[in-house]
C-alpha cells in the first residue's frame, strides 16, 4: 500500500513538472517572439495571378509587367525584356515566411522610421483587373545595425523589420532588372550551331600594334570564319579552332550596358552601319549584328536581327566582339 501511494506521489509530482516544462515552452518570451516575427509579407497562393510589380524610391519608379509567363520593364509604353529569374526571386522572398519581429504598432513611429506613405518607399503587386493589390508595401530606413529595413503594410500601422535585400530590391536602377543578352539563354544557340561567321569591321577598332598605320583603311576589314574538316579557317587560311570557338561563344553570351529606349530597331537600322557581324546557323537562318558610330566612352549603339530592341555596348564588349585576324591565326 505504501508502495502504491509512494508511485501515485511521484506520477503527480512527474505530469505537474511536465506540466510546468510545457508551459514555459508555451509561454517562454523568448519563443513567443520567435512564433510573431515568422511572417511572409506576400501570400504564395497569389504567385500565379500576379502580372505587375511597381518599385518606387528616390531613383525613381520601375514598373515589371508579366505576359505570357515572361517578364518585362514597362518604359514609357514600351515594354524592354526583364530577368525573369529576378522577378521570380523577388516574388519568392516577400512570400516566404522569414523572421521580421514586430518593432511598434503606433503611428507615432512611422515618421522617425520613414515610413510615411508619402516619403517611403513603396512595392505594390498586382494581378488580374482589380483594384485592390495583392500587396502595398512600405519600406522605410534601415534599423540602428544597419542589417535590417523598417516594414509596414499601407493602411497598417503595424511595423516590422528584417530582410535588407526588400530595400536593395526596391531601390536597384531599371539597368539591373534588364534582361540584356543579344541572343536569349534559354533554348538558344550553341557554338555547334554556326557554320560560318562574317565580320566587318568598324573602321576605328582596326587594331594598329606597330602604330603604322598613318589612318583607317580606306575599305571595311573583313573577316570570314568558315567550319572545315572539324576545323576552322579564317579568310582561307588555317585557324585554332579553340580560339575561334571561344570568340563564337562570346558572341552569342554579349550583353549591352543598357537599351536604348524611345527607339526602335527599325528607326535606326540605316545610323547602325559601322561595323557588323553575321552568324550563319546550319538550319539555314542566320542572324546579325549591325553597331553604330562611336557615341561615348568608346560605347556604340547596336541591333540584332530580329529584335525591336536598340542595345548601348559599352568599350569593352566592343573590342571582344571585333577583333583582328592574327588574333585566330593557328601558329
Amino acid at each position: 500500500m505504501v508502495y502504491k501511494t509512494k508511485v501515485t506521489i511521484l506520477s503527480v509530482i512527474v505530469a505537474g513538472l511536465a506540466i510546468v516544462y510545457i508551459g514555459s515552452l508555451i509561454f517562454d518570451p523568448d519563443r513567443v517572439n520567435t512564433r510573431d516575427a515568422a511572417y511572409a509579407w506576400l501570400d504564395a497562393k497569389n504567385i500565379p495571378h500576379i502580372d505587375g510589380i511597381e518599385l518606387k524610391s528616390v531613383n525613381g519608379t520601375v514598373t515589371l509587367v508579366q505576359k505570357n509567363a515572361a517578364w518585362f520593364v514597362s518604359v514609357d509604353g514600351q515594354d524592354y525584356p526583364a530577368k525573369s529569374q529576378r522577378a521570380e526571386d523577388f516574388l519568392t522572398l516577400l512570400s516566404k515566411k522569414g523572421a521580421y519581429p514586430i518593432r511598434g504598432t503606433e503611428a507615432a513611429s512611422h515618421e522617425r522610421l520613414g515610413l510615411l506613405e508619402n516619403n517611403a518607399a513603396r512595392i505594390t503587386v498586382r494581378g488580374g483587373a482589380g483594384a485592390v493589390p495583392f500587396l502595398d508595401l512600405l519600406v522605410g530606413n534601415t534599423d540602428a545595425s544597419g542589417g535590417e529595413v523598417y516594414l509596414r503594410k499601407a493602411g497598417k500601422n503595424e511595423v516590422r523589420s528584417g530582410a535588407l535585400s526588400i530595400s536593395n530590391y526596391v531601390s536597384s536602377a531599371s539597368t539591373t532588372w534588364y534582361n540584356l543578352r543579344l541572343f536569349p539563354e534559354t533554348g538558344g544557340l550553341t557554338v555547334d550551331d554556326v557554320q560560318r561567321v562574317i565580320v566587318t569591321l568598324p573602321p576605328d577598332t582596326v587594331n594598329d600594334p606597330d602604330g603604322t598605320l598613318p589612318s583607317a583603311p580606306s575599305a571595311p576589314v573583313t573577316l570570314t570564319f568558315a567550319r572545315t574538316n572539324g576545323g576552322w579557317i579564317i579568310n582561307g587560311q588555317e585557324a585554332d579552332t579553340p580560339k575561334v570557338e571561344s570568340y563564337i561563344r562570346s558572341i552569342l553570351d554579349s550583353e549591352g550596358d543598357d537599351f536604348i529606349t524611345g527607339v526602335s530597331a527599325d528607326e535606326t537600322t540605316a545610323s547602325l552601319s559601322d561595323g557588323r557581324i553575321v552568324l550563319e546557323f546550319g538550319s539555314g537562318t542566320s542572324s546579325v549584328i549591325n553597331v553604330g558610330a562611336t557615341v561615348d566612352t568608346n560605347n556604340r549603339n547596336a541591333s540584332v536581327s530580329g529584335s525591336p530592341y536598340v542595345y548601348s555596348l559599352v568599350g569593352w564588349v566592343i573590342d571582344r566582339l571585333f577583333r583582328v585576324e592574327e588574333e585566330f591565326l593557328k601558329e
